[in-house]
């Protein structure tokens, strides 16, 4: 059978685990400067993982990252980005010469921090992504999106808003009042798109801070139907703005000068995986939130276009 000679080195990682078959599943595409808009657009809806981070060279950065979804472009993803580095240090594109090792990413969110703390050991390096700022959006009504997610008025933790905040994705934000309340969940997919019609948000993290004194600190899960994923199973891009909106709503009382969580997500789809997250300042100051996970190599291969 007669191939393409084009060619393209591809990478699947399942991001936010260090156990395969678990976290977010990401496919990688590497050099895709050959790519025009086209391709990658079709490249995106063919790979069945259903999230795609293609790497490009930058003039700005060390490196320039798009992220696709079968649905359409995205500005900024958490596990992809993980998931990305990950495929460059593996095939020799990133070189990690310190314990903690410094890089640029140009986005379509904007210019990252990225460091990778190296684990020699495991090869399970640590990706951190440094988030700088958070914008506080829209707030809504509870008792739609209540219905829509097929729970009660009384599941939605009061008296705070059900509002949009972005990192660099603006994402709904519904804290409700125990993790059986997202056992709870099931969501009324027409009637969320409707929603999402009329709103500034492009998806919606839920989620409830544990209690007990036990990790992890939050349990969550995400909703992304407008770009074609019902239910994402770990969501690093939407990890901050929650942390960031926990902390100004006095949900979770801030550790000076950090204050570290952990995130559960994953485990409604069969995909467990755990975010870490470091808030650094006070409820009124906070000066960044950095979110950070590692991930495991499931597949390595070619792409022919």
């Amino acid at each position: 059978m007669m191939q393409s000679k084009r060619a393209l080195d591809v990478i699947q990682i399942d991001a936010f685990t260090d156990t395969p078959y678990g976290g977010n599943p990401a496919m990688v595409v590497l050099g895709a400067d050959r790519l025009n808009d086209e391709s990658i657009q079709s490249i995106a809806r063919e790979m069945s993982v259903g999230q795609t981070v293609f790497v490009l060279s930058s003039k700005k950065a060390d490196y320039r990252f798009l992220y696709w979804t079968p649905g359409g472009e995205m500005r900024f993803s958490g596990h992809l980005t993980v998931a990305a580095f990950l495929a460059l240090i593996e095939v020799g594109l990133a070189e990690i010469p310190q314990d903690v090792t410094m890089f640029e990413l140009e986005t379509k969110a904007g210019m990252l921090q990225v460091e990778v703390v190296k684990n020699e050991q495991t090869a399970l390096h640590e990706i951190q992504i440094t988030h700088e700022a958070a914008e506080f959006m829209e707030t809504y009504e509870p008792v739609e999106y209540a219905e829509a997610l097929g729970l009660s008025l009384a599941d939605i933790m009061s008296p705070h808003p059900i509002q949009t905040v972005s990192t660099g994705t603006p994402q709904l934000m519904i804290p409700v009042n125990t993790p059986k309340s997202l056992e709870r969940i099931h969501p009324d997919w027409k009637r969320l798109n409707e929603l999402q019609q009329d709103s500034d948000w492009t998806s919606i993290q839920v989620f409830s801070p544990e209690t007990k004194e036990a990790t992890p600190d939050v349990h969550a899960r995400h909703f992304a139907p407008a770009l074609g994923i019902n239910e994402d199973p770990v969501t690093g891009s939407a990890a901050g703005s929650m942390c960031w909106y926990m902390l100004r709503y006095g949900i979770i009382a801030p550790s000076y000068p950090v204050t570290s969580l952990v995130i559960e997500q994953g485990r409604h789809v069969n995909r467990p995986g755990k975010i870490f997250v470091e808030v650094r300042g006070d409820q009124e100051t906070i000066q960044n939130v950095k979110v950070s996970g590692t991930g495991v190599i499931v597949l390595r291969g070619k792409l022919y276009f």
